[in-house]
């Protein structure tokens, strides 16, 4: 098994798309049809002023706030109910026209992006108030930490704080967690190929 923690300060800063925000790149894997973009992504963005969202035509998204005063984000026109700290993950397309307006001051939010047609991702909030062990998925690629906790996965313990993630290489794991305050809250990220998920057996009613 290999899971590695990456902490804030070691995320790739890069532009926004549209230059108008900063965005640490956690992880990525590179488009599979060599156009130089990418299949699915994992960042962290810094959103200061109010403005547009970049355009990403074929892709799904999905953020979360975890830190700041949050966003009232309007969507092809549609104001959608404030993102705050705490609020379930948004999932949007990438090719909408999305507004974001800061409802204070700055906010760094968890970003997801995949491929549509190539990947599903799925963004899973969870919030932990006691030192437990979770499950994750063979799909699981990060877990993300709003708070502080104290994390052990087989030998290794690691204190974690905002912004640090797990990375996983698609394997099912186990881990513990215990929070080191009264707000721990943590991301799980699955990304999985459309194909796989498309071969899945129907439900039975």
């Amino acid at each position: 098994m290999s899971l590695r923690i990456q902490r804030f300060d070691e995320h790739r800063q890069m532009p926004w798309k549209n230059g108008l925000g900063i965005t640490r790149e956690v992880i990525s894997r590179p488009a599979s049809d060599g156009s130089g973009g990418f299949d699915w992504r994992i960042s962290l963005a810094t959103v200061g002023t109010s403005g547009p969202f970049s355009v990403f035509a074929g892709i799904d998204r999905t953020i979360a706030v975890l830190q700041g005063d949050g966003m009232q984000l309007t969507v092809d026109g549609r104001q959608e109910p404030p993102l705050l700290v705490g609020s379930p993950p948004f999932a949007f397309s990438g090719d909408a026209e999305v507004q974001a307006d800061c409802l204070g001051g700055e906010t760094l939010d968890l970003n997801v992006m995949s491929r549509r047609g190539r990947f599903v991702h799925r963004m899973t909030k969870i919030d932990v108030s006691a030192a437990q062990t979770l499950s994750m998925s063979r799909d699981t690629v990060a877990i993300v930490f709003r708070g502080d906790a104290l994390v052990a996965v087989d030998s290794m313990r690691s204190e974690v704080g905002l912004g640090d993630i797990m990375i996983s290489e698609q394997v099912p794991f186990e881990f513990t967690v215990e929070p080191r305050a009264a707000d721990c809250t943590l991301y799980s990220i699955e990304v999985t190929a459309a194909l796989d998920r498309a071969s899945e057996p129907e439900p039975v009613a």
